[in-house]
């Protein structure tokens, strides 16, 4: 069996998933699991030996991410946890987003913080190495508040990183950095200083700058989401094309001259350019590759794509296990098996090079429906000339680079050559989108297809496949067969989440409320949408939790009132997503009917006044029916409201309701006795985020657990969904 590091490779990386996805309660059944399938293999292949190797890799992935698991938990930085406390540490890089926002990612004793700091820098790459102190409250990064949508934290852990502080202060208590230090200092001082020099349009700097270092920082949003519509917004994060055209020119210049010399000083250009792109997944494993074809040019040993890429992978895991998590080891490794396993097929037809684009197309299409919500029915086509610029810009942009390290000067030339190359791709970029009209926002589909699709392709597609199928030898390919059948089960049970089975979610919109309501006709409600003037909350928090829970598509969104962190999101949402109606205006007695056992009644105002200016006392006040559960969404009504409101329905049932969304995120000025008396819920959910109106009070908070009601707040637990069996309440939360 060929590519058995392949198969090893793969075994180790399921053992880390298994470990981060499972349930810690169930991990004694892992093992067990992973031996009767051992058992039942051996029964059934010849090659019982490869399978313990494959067993053993597997334990070996459960173990690495069990290690860095332990690590995360009792490190120094979990003992600091949530207080004020003096820390010493090294600057390992500075990452700037604007003239007053740095990233600082500082090793503290061994562990890295990744440190936010508000404040004008000068020259701050020059921190690169210090030894600073500084005083701040450690915190662990929160996961993703809604639902299977991007986390943070995870993404983080890709980078090692477990803790997160915010430094108002530091002081630098050492100037002289190592060796090390010094180099990177210097690689990265030069490169943006050399990006600073360039006299072009901003826009276009900061393309150039995303193009050459995958630093996309400074580069224009709108720019970016056409180069992400058009499918081509891999060339803004430094990868394996990247590297393979300095690569190509290496060849040709080099030709079938086998010089160690050569060889040793294209690796240390490369791993120049590697510290100047600060090392990202896809730029580690592009250069690996290219150090093992050239060893194996030295030393006359055949070079296969899929070995070499599976001893990348276990290069990289075997740093940081969490690596396999991020979408940057995800996409650069699953680009490069569709090379391998569909370009041999592809290129008698198309050609070596269209078969190359269109494998690394296909092979990465299901990926980006799944994770990006999104597909691009003219990317190939515009890869063509974009990939075409790309491979003048990028040997132009990396010949300037070392010409401005070693002078400290700009190639002549080089601001016109690489200004002209970045604005004609700018504009065929802007060509092709075409005001989105070949791209299409599309629905996550289930996992478990995902792995389906994926297992089967590259199954089907490889000379293993081939070569015992024609012998008809199926007993060979049964082990493949059983592990792709048991990733499909696995991603199935471990994909499911509790939301799945509520049909009232409060969405976790930071500083804002949002309510999401399932019909038992497949439509769905939104009740009011979070918003923030500093922050797109339809288009960056709604639409991505819609689409990763399988909605396409909204049929009423409602607003309570039209202050900002209620209506906002809405608006947003509706641009750039299929929001059928959207309703401001109601008054009480009024009904919604969804269904015979949901329906909506609005329960205040009486009448609409356009001349108050208190929106809150126009406030919609909504009553949601579900199978005998109620929901009251009070929007922002104060203590006068809420009397108004008993006042008007006294003597009836009206307001009961099993659950009570908080009036104004907690206010002290809102959820009175009166109204607690009335209402008589069981669960009380507030909407809040981090704000610095002193949301929620404390005393709101008391007063409902004095009266026996469970409180959620979604800045503490994410999204809340509540679940209704037959009329029985459960309430799931995010984390």
């Amino acid at each position: 069996m060929r590519r058995k590091l392949l198969s090893i490779a793969i075994l180790m990386i399921a053992g880390i998933v298994s470990m981060e996805w499972i349930d810690r309660r169930i991990l004694w059944a892992l093992p067990a699991a992973a031996f009767i399938l051992f058992i039942t293999l051996c029964k059934i292949s010849k090659q019982k030996k490869f399978l313990l190797c494959l067993l053993l890799s597997f334990c070996t992935g459960c173990v690495l991410m069990l290690s860095a698991q332990h690590a995360e938990e009792q490190g120094h930085l979990q003992e600091c946890m949530g207080k004020n406390v003096t820390l010493t540490a090294t600057v390992v890089e500075v990452q700037r987003s604007d003239e007053e926002k740095y990233k600082l990612r500082c090793d503290v004793g061994g562990e890295l913080l990744l440190c936010s700091y508000y404040r004008p820098l000068v020259n701050h790459w020059d921190l690169t190495g210090c030894e600073i102190t500084f005083t701040a409250a450690v915190e662990k990064p929160k996961p993703s508040g809604n639902p299977r949508t991007f986390d943070y934290g995870l993404y983080l852990k890709t980078k090692k990183i477990f803790y997160t502080a915010v430094m108002n202060r530091y002081q630098v208590t050492s100037h002289s950095p190592s060796l090390t230090y010094r180099v990177k200092r210097f690689i990265l001082s030069h490169r943006e200083e050399m990006i600073e020099r360039l006299q072009i349009d901003a826009e276009v700097k900061g393309l150039i700058k995303g193009i050459l270092f995958g630093d996309t920082a400074s580069l224009d949003e709108d720019i970016y989401k056409e180069f992400q519509h058009n499918g081509t917004a891999h060339v803004l994060a430094v990868s394996g094309l990247h590297v393979g055209i300095l690569y190509g020119l290496y060849k040709k210049c080099n030709g079938r001259r086998k010089s160690l010399l050569t060889a040793l000083i294209f690796c240390l250009l490369l791993a120049l350019y590697g510290t100047a792109t600060l090392w990202s997944v896809s730029v580690t494993r592009a250069i690996f590759l290219v150090a093992l074809t050239l060893l194996g040019n030295l030393w006359d040993r055949r070079y296969d794509t899929a070995s070499a890429l599976a001893a990348a992978a276990l290069f990289i895991i075997t740093d940081n296990p969490y690596a396999v998590m991020g979408a940057s080891f995800q996409m650069s490794f699953l680009a490069v098996l569709s090379l391998t396993f569909f370009t041999p097929l592809l290129e008698k037809k198309l050609g070596s090079t269209l078969a190359v684009m269109v494998s690394v197309q296909l092979g990465l299409m299901p990926y980006m429906i799944y994770n990006f919500n999104y597909i691009s029915f003219i990317g190939i086509l515009c890869n063509i000339p974009v990939i075409f610029m790309i491979s003048l810009l990028v040997p132009i942009g990396i010949a300037g680079y070392l010409w401005f390290i070693v002078t400290g000067r700009l190639f002549p030339l080089l601001a016109d050559c690489l200004s002209g190359l970045g604005t004609l791709a700018i504009k065929v970029n802007h060509f092709f989108e075409a005001e989105g009209a070949f791209s299409f926002d599309i629905v996550s589909p289930p996992l478990w297809t995902i792995c389906l699709l994926y297992g089967l392709v590259f199954l089907i597609t490889s000379e293993h496949f081939r070569i015992y199928f024609k012998r008809k030898d199926f007993n060979e390919l049964a082990p493949q067969t059983v592990f792709m059948i048991t990733m499909v089960i696995f991603s199935f049970f471990a994909s499911f989440t509790p939301f799945d089975q509520a049909s009232i979610i409060f969405v976790d919109v930071g500083q804002g409320d949002c309510i999401h309501l399932k019909c038992d006709d497949g439509k769905n409600l939104l009740f009011d949408g979070g918003g923030n003037i500093n922050y797109n909350i339809g288009e960056k928090t709604l639409k991505p939790y819609l689409l990763k829970n399988g909605i396409g598509q909204v049929q009423l969104a409602a607003a309570t009132h039209l202050h900002t962190d209620h209506y906002l999101g809405l608006t947003q949402l509706a641009e750039c997503f299929d929001v059928k109606k959207v309703l401001t205006k109601g008054r009480a007695g009024q009904r919604i009917m969804l269904g015979d056992a949901q329906w909506i009644d609005i329960l205040w105002p009486q009448q609409q006044d356009p001349n108050i200016d208190d929106e809150n006392l126009n406030s919609l006040i909504f009553k949601i029916q579900d199978h005998g559960v109620s929901v009251l969404i009070t929007g922002d009504i104060t203590e006068e409201g809420e009397k108004a409101l008993v006042e008007k329905y006294k003597g009836t049932d009206t307001l009961k309701s099993d659950i009570l969304k908080v009036a104004h995120h907690g206010s002290p000025y809102s959820t009175s006795d009166l109204f607690l008396d009335a209402v008589k819920p069981s669960v009380a959910v507030i909407s809040v985020g981090k704000n610095n109106y002193g949301h929620p009070s404390n005393v709101v908070i008391e007063k409902l657990r004095k009266k026996g009601i469970m409180v959620f707040r979604t800045d503490q637990s994410g999204a809340v969904g509540i679940i209704n069996r037959k009329g029985k309440i459960s309430v799931c939360t995010n984390y």
